[in-house]
């Protein structure tokens, strides 16, 4: 890039100051592209782990100090995602600039950020764009600067109508970070295939966006791989590109930075038969398997459940899985899966319901369980449950999108983090077989209302609490799992 001549003069002109983090040339040329005033559109596309939403992070923060319209937008899949990867992960908004941003609760609505800036008070909208309603209190305002993060699972209208917001904006500027994805996927087609390649991408990509003749003013391009973030050392670098299977698309997508289409099974790239294993002793008299005593050389120290009850679905599911103490690997030890209706046809009503709950319950009573985790939508059970004095919490699920719960567990399955107890093979095979919604491949998994589906939920309450500690947990496969 031909930019290091000006870089200088163009940081030092800015009226806030260069935040305290690990720069290099091409973060810095990135910034300077940014707050040219002929950029209109910027893609960031690449690698996991290659400091491109760092990069998007801190030049939204550089636009946002010099606009002079009222709002800007950030965007992602939902509140969470906006939460944890934008604004207060590591290197997220708030945590690099606290002195500059704060939450704000709306009299009616969410909240916003509030943001101080050199021409006076800001807002930061923030919008989910999975669901129409969550971002429909964008129609209306002058939007000046934009953040969309994983453009490419965006609703196209959402997409479509941040442009129209900008339209009577001073220096309006759109910023797009995403993986690879499908290269027939409309947000290439309409807007990142329009863009300039500045720098070097993959062959494939050069090429896919060569074909398209006509660029749109102002629209730029940069890609991103692990080599350019200065955080990663050489051993942190190996080790992500043995992070998937060769091959697979995830690796394409995510350790190439290539684009690439979705397989119809979501799992059977990361998984194999090796992740199903006796994880309990054996008796040594009977030299059967004793599932009261766990095997000690798994180290399994904590203890969830997850519980999916059958409003209107095929079955009810309990799971039993357990935690190393590091959450370094997962265990999924029991379960008990029933239908949701008698021999007779008839409903199967909580008192049955929760005479099963006791007898699983009572089958693991050496084990102290952190909660049991119930299907969030499921209100007025989790109340009812709550008044039996179960002895144990009982909590809503975490909030996870299915596409995090999905990326989460792709991650741990290739690592060999979660195993399988011999006794959960059909949690196995539900895994294996699930398939993506025909349409929504890398965003939804199909639910065609199947016991598998009911089974796959519950492992997934009882896991998703703890996802946070699972993800920042050493990635590096542990002794348990090659045993």
């Amino acid at each position: 890039m031909a930019m290091a001549r000006s870089r200088a003069m163009t940081l030092d002109a800015l009226t806030v100051p260069i935040p305290e983090v690990q720069y290099n040339d091409k973060i810095l040329d990135a910034i300077q592209i940014a707050l040219d005033p002929r950029t209109r559109c910027l893609t960031f596309e690449g690698t996991i782990r290659s400091a491109k939403t760092v990069t998007a992070i801190q030049i939204f923060h550089l636009l946002v100090q010099r606009m002079k319209c009222k709002y800007a937008l950030i965007a992602a899949e939902n509140y969470d995602a906006i939460r944890t990867n934008l604004l207060q992960a590591e290197r997220g908004l708030m945590t690099l600039y606290p002195d500059k941003y704060r939450f704000v609760k709306e009299e009616i609505g969410g909240f916003y950020i509030e943001a101080s800036t050199p021409t006076g008070i800001k807002e930061i909208l923030l919008c989910g764009y999975s669901d129409s309603s969550k971002w429909e209190k964008i129609l209306g305002k002058d939007i000046e600067i934009v953040l969309i993060d994983e453009v490419n699972i965006a609703d196209k209208q959402f997409v479509d109508e941040t442009f129209a917001r900008q339209g009577a904006t001073e220096h309006p500027v759109t910023l797009f970070t995403l993986n690879g994805d499908d290269p027939q996927h409309l947000i290439y087609q309409e807007r990142v295939n329009k863009s300039l390649i500045v720098g070097n991408c993959p062959a494939s990509t050069k090429a896919e966006m060569d074909a398209q003749k006509v660029k749109k003013r102002g629209y730029l391009y940069i890609w991103w791989s692990f080599d350019d973030n200065p955080k990663l050392t050489h051993e942190q670098k190996k080790e992500l590109r043995h992070e998937f299977p060769v091959g697979s698309y995830y690796h394409k997508t995510k350790i190439l930075g290539e684009r690439g289409k979705w397989g119809i099974l979501i799992y059977a790239d990361y998984m194999d038969i090796s992740l199903v294993q006796n994880l309990y002793e054996y008796n040594g008299q009977t030299k059967k398997i004793d599932y009261t005593k766990l095997n000690k050389k798994y180290g399994i120290v904590r203890y969830t459940m997850g519980v999916d009850i059958a409003e209107g679905k095929a079955s009810n599911v309990f799971v039993l899985m357990g935690f190393d103490k590091n959450y370094g690997q997962a265990f999924i030890l029991d379960h008990m899966v029933f239908k949701s209706r008698d021999d007779m046809g008839r409903p199967v009503g909580f008192k049955k319901k929760t005479e099963l709950l006791r007898a699983f319950l009572a089958k693991h009573a050496d084990k102290h369980l952190d909660f049991i985790s119930v299907d969030s939508a499921e209100g007025n059970y989790i109340n009812d449950l709550r008044g039996e004095k179960l002895g144990v919490d009982i909590i809503g699920s975490y909030k996870a999108t299915i596409k995090q719960r999905i990326d989460l567990l792709i991650i741990m399955f290739n690592k060999r983090r979660i195993l399988f107890d011999t006794s959960c093979a059909d949690i196995y095979a539900a895994y294996q077989s699930a398939t993506w919604t025909k349409g929504k491949e890398g965003v939804e998994r199909e639910d065609s209302g199947a016991t598998a589906n009911d089974i796959m939920d519950a492992t997934e309450y009882a896991l998703t609490t703890y996802m946070t500690a699972l993800s920042t947990a050493a990635h590096s496969r542990s002794e348990v799992a090659k045993a």
